[in-house]
């Protein structure tokens, strides 16, 4: 007996469209818990790892319930729920992520509280097969930014800040890479200050209020683990600016693992006494493996140095003018405990022209050639007053 069955023809196009949806809807559908473990993969790396309650997948979201970050050493960190936004897996294994919304902070321990709100990352690639050879192993963001920061102590607010933005970007020839961040809206609040005579001292200066804002940027590159922290500065409102730079190499990935070895060592040993001891003879013979490029600090002067000298110079009943002269007169003395005739001179000449004209004051050191750190250990600990030569440092005033 043979049986047919014949569709409409008017009904074949919705039934195709039907069948064929059904076929693509599984290979369209995100595996949540795939990308979790690809993330969790990536983030071991640096020697850490994500706990979560569970994960839950809506669309192209993908959220980590209640999350705890946890790195070698360190308590884990709750971190709430983690909702990445726009995950789309990559050809080769890996994922795209184009927003992670962290949950806000509110912390407290003992008195003090912190809080941080509209914590987000984006631009974040997860490799297919994490590593640390390449930058193409690593998981990397384009953008880091927070809303506003708060820090208070007994109830009362001592600094907040506006906002944090970071950028990350990679080095011509993905040689490393190169990130620079901004702290913006800086305040300390003076009603928050504790100490008595901290309060007192800001307020004989003539600041009810420190404002500012405080900026970092760094290169880092993989192969010779050169780091280039080219700014690392605080800039204070009718104050100045405080910079630091250094330039060194050798923290290359292998480095940095094997700080997190050490590091993970010093949680599991069971005597804090000895696990310290042990930590800075390992941190003593890792450093030996740097080598020191340069570094340079500098101030630049927006009217605290003579609120400073007006200050001191009250408190013996003379002018700020007559305060910076003494100063002047006393440096001499108290730099020939150094025993470094050439430095002395440099630093007295320096603090004269800085103290009669404050513009700004720097004090470097620029070896010819790369020096090893395990070389600046062995002159320290043999002759310390070699340094300044052996770095080639120099004070210099408003350059």
């Amino acid at each position: 007996m043979h049986l047919s069955f014949q569709v409409p023809a008017r009904a074949r196009l919705p039934l195709a469209a039907l069948l064929l949806a059904g076929t693509a809807l599984p290979a369209w559908a995100l595996d949540g818990d795939a990308f979790a473990s690809k993330v969790n993969e990536a983030y071991a790396v640096s020697g850490a790892n994500i706990e979560y309650d569970r994960v839950d997948v809506d669309g192209s979201t993908v959220t980590l319930t209640n999350s705890k970050l946890a790195s070698p050493g360190a308590p884990a960190f709750e971190a709430g729920d983690l909702v990445f936004e726009g995950v789309e897996k990559t050809g080769d294994g890996g994922y795209t992520v184009d927003v992670l919304k962290i949950a806000d902070i509110d912390y407290t321990k003992d008195d003090a509280n912190l809080k941080v709100s509209d914590i987000e990352m984006s631009g974040i690639v997860v490799p297919a097969t994490p590593g640390a050879n390449s930058l193409d192993d690593m998981i990397l963001y384009e953008g880091f930014t927070t809303g506003p920061v708060s820090v208070s102590s007994k109830g009362d607010e001592v600094f907040s800040m506006a906002g944090f933005d970071g950028k990350l970007s990679r080095l011509s020839g993905d040689a490393g890479i190169d990130f620079t961040g901004t702290a913006n809206g800086m305040t300390v609040h003076y009603e928050g200050i504790e100490d008595p005579k901290a309060k007192k001292t800001l307020n004989e200066l003539g600041y009810e209020e420190l404002t500012g804002s405080a900026k970092m940027a760094l290169s880092w590159e993989l192969e010779s683990g050169r780091v280039d922290m080219r700014e690392m500065s605080m800039t204070m409102d009718d104050a100045g600016r405080f910079n630091i730079a250094l330039d060194l190499s050798g923290y290359t990935m292998e480095f940095v693992q094997a700080m997190q070895k050490a590091q993970a060592a010093t949680a599991n040993n069971p005597d804090p006494e000895e696990a310290q001891k042990a930590q800075g003879l390992m941190m003593l013979g890792m450093m030996q493996q740097l080598t020191f490029n340069s570094a340079e600090i500098t101030f630049e002067d927006a009217s605290l140095t003579g609120r400073v000298l007006d200050y001191f110079g009250s408190q013996q009943g003379i002018s700020g003018k007559q305060m910076g002269d003494a100063v002047k007169g006393m440096l001499p003395m108290m730099l020939g405990q150094l025993g470094i005739p050439a430095l002395q001179q440099q630093i007295s000449a320096a603090a004269n022209t800085f103290v009669d004209n404050p513009e700004n004051l720097k004090i470097s050191a620029e070896p010819a050639e790369p020096v090893p750190f395990s070389q600046i250990m062995g002159v320290g600990m043999s002759d310390p007053r070699q340094l300044a030569d052996l770095l080639e440092v120099k004070v210099t005033a408003n350059d």
